[in-house]
């Protein structure tokens, strides 16, 4: 059950002012079918009222008659309020009924509200203790809000709202000298905030479960079990998204295959792709937009893995343009998936792809946006600032460069060993580019992390790579290492000092 709104002249002659044509359309989609209730005194007051800026200048009551609902109110009540609250300080006759019908009807129900902006009212009710609460205007329509489905109506409630309520603090302000108009602004500012909160509680509400759809949906996709009663509230999405399960069963076998026959892998894989997307497509096309977002987020982890296979065998294939596109696929997908890391990964498959067909700025662009990514642990982004710094280096950018190898040396000499395999798998990465020159340097920083962390085994592991390094470089290449040996040698300051 939504508000009960009792509604005093002000909001109507606010109303009167402000709203333009197609409000009464929104208004009435908004209440659907409950009534704003005033009291005869009301009536009286707005009985000459007009929507000013609608075509023809239509009076409001005769309007909004359908969505009023007018309740006469004893004489005697409310006499009786005006001498519970005291003479003095009585607001008029006409605002002391509205209380009256507020406060009766808050026997019945706790979300009774008074929509007026004559503050009296509202330190009348708190001081006497009445049982309901009272908001502006402004917020009035704000509230609204919550319950219009339709973005167009929602903008121009938003609108109305935001006019109406610069009208009720000038008003405000002009009247200063009467009373304490601080303490209204705030009310009325108040009032705002707490709107904003229930309307952001909603949202946060519907945002939860979006990804609680999301999640479902992805591990029916990967062959999880889940509950009947949330696989019931997935509607037929399961078996829509059903095809993109063959993607992962594929990438299962796709290693092996691509090892013996890499242009038959990138063929069979190519065409899976396009026969799960035509299919999923067509599932999808009868649906809202709702639910087809849901989708396409519980897919993008399958797809972003399929399109960096076919983006890692098209780099090994030596077709850079393929690889390119792929992996920028992927990194679109990646956006997509509620994965920390899936950004910074599917960005740094790019900047290799750029480092081994030659275009340093490229590469370093990459590199440096992946390494800014957010992580879970410290180390996910040590293989990030390392590419950076080497890729600053190749650009001429040395200062940039060795801060880069300073934030990752810290992440380093916090857990070597960990360290050690971060470096081992860039260095790894490098040589399957043919940048053996790289790598060397960054299996050598490796080693000195496996010393540091006393893993004798790693550090034997390691000296294997460097000699695969070694056997792979030529002549042309070794100009490059002293420069980055003396970079890279920072990664490792500890071991650096004990070599001096």
């Amino acid at each position: 059950m939504g508000s009960v709104w009792v509604v005093d002249s002000n909001c109507f002659i606010h109303l009167g002012q402000k709203a333009e044509d197609g409000f009464v359309d929104d208004l009435s989609a908004m209440l659907r079918g409950s009534r704003l209730l005033i009291t005869p005194g009301v009536e009286q007051e707005v009985a000459t009222v007009a929507f000013r800026r609608c075509e023809g200048r239509p009076n409001l009551l005769k309007t909004l008659d359908g969505m009023l609902h007018s309740v006469p109110v004893e004489e005697d009540d409310v006499r009786a309020l005006a001498k519970r609250i005291g003479e003095t300080a009585a607001p008029q006759d006409v605002d002391l009924s509205l209380m009256v019908l507020a406060d009766s009807l808050g026997e019945e129900s706790s979300e009774v509200v008074l929509v007026s902006d004559d503050f009296k009212m509202t330190t009348t009710a708190e001081r006497t203790k009445l049982r309901f609460e009272t908001c502006p205007p402004s917020t009035f329509l704000q509230r609204l809000v919550a319950d219009a489905p339709d973005a167009a109506r929602d903008a121009r409630f938003r609108s109305l709202s935001r006019q109406v309520r610069a009208a009720e603090m000038k008003y405000a302000i002009s009247r200063k000298s009467e009373y304490d108009v601080q303490r209204k602004l705030t009310w009325m500012v108040d009032s705002l905030l707490t709107s904003s909160h229930a309307l952001h509680a909603e949202e946060e509400d519907a945002q939860r479960v979006e990804r609680r759809r999301i999640t479902d949906l992805t591990r029916v996709i990967r062959g999880y079990n889940i509950k009947p009663k949330r696989l019931e509230a997935l509607g037929n999405l399961p078996q829509i998204c059903a095809p993109v399960s063959k993607l992962d069963a594929h990438l299962s076998t796709l290693r092996m295959e691509a090892d013996e026959h890499l242009a038959r892998a990138v063929e069979t894989t190519s065409v899976l792709l396009t026969e799960v997307m035509e299919e999923v497509g067509m599932g999808l096309a009868p649906l809202g937009e709702e639910q087809a977002e849901i989708a396409h987020r519980a897919m993008a982890g399958s797809l972003l893995r399929t399109e960096s296979a076919l983006g890692l065998m098209a780099r090994m294939s030596g077709n850079f343009q393929h690889a390119r596109r792929h992996l920028a696929r992927a990194l679109h997908l990646a956006t997509l998936v509620d994965d920390v890391g899936s950004e910074r990964k599917a960005m740094r498959r790019l900047g290799m792809l750029a480092l081994q067909s030659g275009d340093d700025g490229r590469a370093f662009d990459l590199f440096t946006t992946a390494a800014t990514q957010p992580s879970t642990s410290a180390s996910d982004a040590i293989p990030s600032m390392v590419l950076a710094a080497i890729a600053a280096s190749l650009t001429g950018e040395h200062p940039v460069a060795s801060s880069w190898v300073e934030k990752a040396s810290k992440s380093l000499m916090s857990d070597p060993t960990t360290g050690s395999m971060m470096l081992e798998r860039v260095g790894t990465d490098l040589l399957a580019i043919d940048r053996p020159e790289l790598a060397i340097e960054l299996f050598d920083e490796a080693m000195e992390c496996a010393m540091m962390a006393q893993d004798d085994e790693r550090y034997e592991a390691l000296s294997t790579c460097m000699v695969q390094a070694e056997l792979a470089l030529d002549d042309s290449e070794r100009k490059n290492i002293p420069l980055l040996r003396r970079l890279l040698d920072g990664l490792t300051p500890t071991a650096l000092e004990q070599k001096r």
